[in-house]
């Protein structure tokens, strides 16, 4: 009887030790991450539209980033610009033309710069140390560790500049009107060389001419103050020393318009809106 007994108690015991150490286990599990399974793709998610655009991807850091000018990604001549970093730390965007590599580019035969050019193709690529290591070699290049984009970079918005001329006949200023976006902001700047010639007026219309109709942006210099707009100029900003006529609607530019960007200064003639007169520049916007 009493070994019948003891044996029940230890069974009993058994029992109970066992289902603790069940209940513990399932304790952990519920507090405890499962372990990772697998690695998120490199995927370049946006290069904005500037003269050094932002280069944004997904997937985790990265140990290099660089630009080639052409259709191919290479650590050779073609390569323009380059960020590294001794392991796969660098997160989430880059700047072309900030910290820029120029050692390395310079070593294999590439061509450092600080701003890339319009209507001109380039690759723009992500690297893990694996494949930045391996020269990026195509054996290496797996989705999980490299990422590239080849596109035709556009910025100017294409047109046709025109104005006074000089007595030598030439343009006092050429206009040009260009995007400038980041990650944060998109917008318009006009600019014009000389740099050192000042308006006092600059107004946009949806029109093929100028005029004062249809204005959908306006700034003029109070009377009895000199010309004192200089470029650049952002569109729609408040411009120091000038008072905003038409305010820059919230639509900005819409695509399939034309557009005429017009300045004056003090050689200006009110409504003299011939394509020559004097004191008079312009820029009429075909395409977004």
């Amino acid at each position: 009887m009493k070994k019948t007994l003891l044996k029940v108690l230890i069974s009993f015991s058994l029992i109970l030790i066992f289902c603790l150490i069940l209940l513990n286990c399932s304790d952990e599990s519920s507090t405890t991450l499962a372990p990772y399974e697998g690695q998120r793709d490199l995927a370049l998610l946006e290069v904005t539209l500037n003269y050094t655009p932002d280069i944004q991807w997904l997937g985790g850091r990265v140990s290099a980033v660089g630009v080639n000018r052409g259709p191919r990604a290479a650590l050779d001549t073609s390569l323009v610009w380059l960020t590294t970093a001794q392991d796969n730390s660098i997160s989430s965007y880059v700047t072309v033309g900030e910290n820029t590599d120029v050692d390395r580019i310079l070593s294999y035969g590439g061509t450092p710069v600080d701003s890339l050019q319009d209507e001109t193709e380039y690759t723009f690529w992500i690297a893990e140390k694996a494949a930045f290591d391996a020269m990026l070699d195509s054996a290496a290049m797996a989705p999980a560790i490299f990422s590239d984009s080849t596109f035709i970079l556009r910025f100017l918005l294409k047109g046709q500049y025109g104005g006074a001329k000089d007595p030598q006949g030439n343009l006092i200023v050429q206009m040009r009107v260009f995007r400038e976006q980041t990650l944060l902001e998109n917008k318009y700047v006009i600019d014009w060389t000389p740099d050192t010639i000042p308006f006092r007026r600059i107004a946009i219309r949806e029109s093929s001419f100028g005029g004062f109709t249809d204005l959908i942006w306006h700034i003029v210099t109070p009377d009895g103050v000199p010309d004192n707009i200089y470029p650049p100029v952002v569109i729609g900003s408040t411009v120091p020393g000038t008072d905003t006529a038409i305010p820059w609607p919230e639509t900005g530019f819409e695509s399939n318009t034309v557009y005429f960007v017009w300045m004056a200064n003090s050689d200006w003639v009110i409504n003299d809106f011939r394509p020559g007169a004097p004191g008079y520049a312009w820029y009429r916007i075909f395409a977004f």
